[in-house]
This record gives C-alpha cells, structure tokens and sequence, in this order.
C-alpha cells in the first residue's frame, strides 16, 4: 500500500506545476486511499463473519414422514417366575429335581429333614384309634340309653381332640414335601441336600430370596421390551412386531404386543415404557434371558418438520435446535417433540421446513452452558 503510494504521488509531482495545487491533490489522494484501505480491511476482519462456511456443521430441516418402523431393545423372560420356598423351615434332606428339569403342578421336588416325626405320627396314630374305639362303643350304648349323655360327651371330645392331633401332624408331615406350584421349568437351583432352607411369607421373584429358597421355576415365554417415550404412544395391545435375537441373527420370530406398563421407568435421565410382547408359536431353541431387537409395525405417521435426532439438545430442562443466528453464531431455538423413529424425530412447533441448525458446533461458537 505505501508504495503505490509513493507511484502515485510522483506521479502528480512530474505533472502538476503549482505547490499549492500540489498540496491540496496530495492531501485529497491520501485521504482517498486510507478510506480504500480501511474497506479492505473491514471485508477481510469483521465481514468475514457473514461469509464463514458452514456447510459442514448444519442441515435444513425437511417435510416428511416418520418410518412406520419402531426399534427398541428387549430381553427374552418368562410369563411366570418364582423362588419356590418350603412351608417350614429345616434342612433338604432329598432334591428329587436338576436344573432345566420340566414338572407338573403339584409335583414334589425336594423333602425336608424331620427325624422325630415318623414316631410322632406313629403314636398320635395310634393314639387315636383307640380313642375312636372307646367312642364308637359309647356311641352305641348311648343310643340304647345304657350311659348318660354327659359320659357320651366325654369320649366323643377325648375322639375329636384325638383326629385334631393326627391332622395336625399328617399336616406337617405334607409340609415336609416341596411341591411345584405350577406346571413349568426349573430354571434355577439353589439348594443342595443338607441345605438350610426356611419359609418366605410370599412366593418371591427377586434374587436375595434365593439364599433361603430351593428352586427357581418358570413358566412360558415372552418378550419384555423397553419403548422410548417418544414412541411409546404408537404402540397399542394386538399390535404385531417382529424380534431377533443374537443367538440367531439370520432368523424372524413373529410377537404381538400383551401388555404395556402404566409406569414408565427412569434410568441414566432415560424415559421408557415396558411392553411385553408374546411370541406365535416359540421355538424351543429360544432361551431366557436372550437378548432380543423388537421391531414394531407402526403404519404411517402424519406429515410433519423433520430433524435428525442427533441434532436436539436440551437447554434448562427444554428441548430444542442450535439455529444459524446472527454472525453465523448457534442461536438456541426451543421446539416441541413429536414422534422419533430413531434417526429422526418430529417436530411439532418451533421450526419449519428449510430452516437451518447446527449439527455440530463450529470452532467460533460462543459456548452458553446449559
């Protein structure tokens, strides 16, 4: 810049006689060329902002509908799950059962060590068939009129008291058989003959219990999955879906939605629902606690502004987008969300088709916290 000054300034020099004129001219083209120079740099510095690319760190926002696909993941587990307890407590003395054993209701699979009952039993037996004896014999001389009534008491409460006894202890007796409450599959053993196993005031399903129990059984088969809030309203009872699990990658076993959880759950600031999902016709290949990806078949939602997920972020507790504001500087925008597919959700109010955010933020960002 000084030398094209100084060219130009010979210039007018060689060419203009007077000193005055001289002077004036001088004065006018430096002026002139400090304002040219200031433009330049004011292109090249502030003017700059405006003309940042950022074509790599936005999308536009587009018109669109959601896939009639909804993912979420899920485990295989059983329609029925218990820790099966002794109604007394005691040591094992027998377990009649192995671990993937199938019963039936009512079968025994354990026995719980009481020495000194077969002789109770055996006394208390006896015991009352003489006491049944005595009274049968008072019973038919009382109809005769041979014995008063009160003597005829007497006998027939020293019977009864006798009978109360005997099932009592044939009761206990029963207590000491372990029987399976329901027909199903011994999914878990805990005890070992000579294990000290007592009462639980409820069939439980939690594994602290198991220390006290003898075995787990489970009955049939279904899919629990976890359903995102956002999704959470496409899904309904009768609905079809479709699962994979990992041990099978290359198979499709077809569900339909049973029951979905009136509460949701809360993990890692996560909101989800549980859906349980029963499967047509199950395999027998398919195992508890499988791994499950569940694809449910939604239909086709309304037309509405679509963003990737990605592209929300939460500011205060509020969801929203990183629009482009002034100086290409992320403008906070919050939006109401709609149904999300995965990928992308939906966007019910707070921006429209063809509007730009940020994806990414750029290197000149002002960073806000949230």
């Amino acid at each position: 810049m000084a030398i094209e000054k100084q060219k130009v300034l010979g210039f007018i020099k060689t060419k203009l006689g007077g000193s005055f004129q001289r002077k004036k001219l001088v004065s006018l083209l430096s002026f002139l060329l400090v304002m040219t120079g200031g433009g330049v740099l004011w292109k090249l510095g502030l003017g700059e902002e405006n003309s940042r690319d950022i074509t790599s760190y936005t999308m536009t926002a587009e018109q669109g509908m959601l896939s009639s696909v909804i993912n979420a993941s899920g485990e295989l587990g059983a329609i029925k799950r218990i820790n099966i307890n002794p109604d007394r407590q005691g040591l094992i003395e027998e377990i009649y059962i192995e671990e993937g054993d199938s019963v039936k209701m009512g079968q025994v699979i354990a026995k719980i060590v009481d020495k000194g009952l077969p002789f109770r039993l055996n006394e208390l037996n006896a015991e009352f068939e003489n006491k049944k004896s005595a009274y049968d014999r008072r019973k038919k001389l009382f109809t005769e009129g041979a014995i008063s009534a009160e003597k005829y008491n007497e006998f027939q409460r020293d019977y009864l008291t006798s009978k109360a006894r005997l099932d009592q202890i044939k009761v206990e007796k029963e207590q000491l058989l372990i029987k399976a409450p329901f027909s199903g599959v011994i999914t878990a053993r805990y005890a070992e003959p000579g294990s000290y196993v007592s009462p639980n005031s409820q069939a439980s399903t939690n594994q602290s219990s198991s220390k006290r129990s003898v075995v787990e059984i489970s009955y049939g088969l279904q899919v629990i999955a976890k359903v995102p809030e956002s999704d959470i309203g496409r899904i309904s009872k009768g609905q079809q879906a479709t699962i994979r699990v990992e041990a099978f990658p290359d198979e499709i076993f077809d569900s339909v939605v049973e029951n979905i959880s009136p509460r949701a759950i809360k993990d890692n600031n996560v909101t989800s629902f549980e859906v349980k999902l029963s499967l047509v016709e199950p395999p027998q290949k398919l195992l508890i606690g499988m791994t499950a990806d569940v694809e449910f078949q939604a239909g086709k939602s309304e037309i509405k502004t679509l963003v990737p997920t990605v592209a929300i972020v939460t500011r205060q507790g509020e969801p929203g987008l990183l629009l482009v504001g002034e100086k290409q500087q992320p403008l906070f925008q919050k939006v109401e969300l709609g149904y999300s597919s995965g990928s992308k959700t939906a966007i019910i109010k707070g921006i429209l088709p063809g509007e730009q955010f940020f994806i990414d933020l750029p290197p000149w960002a002002k960073r806000k916290s949230n």
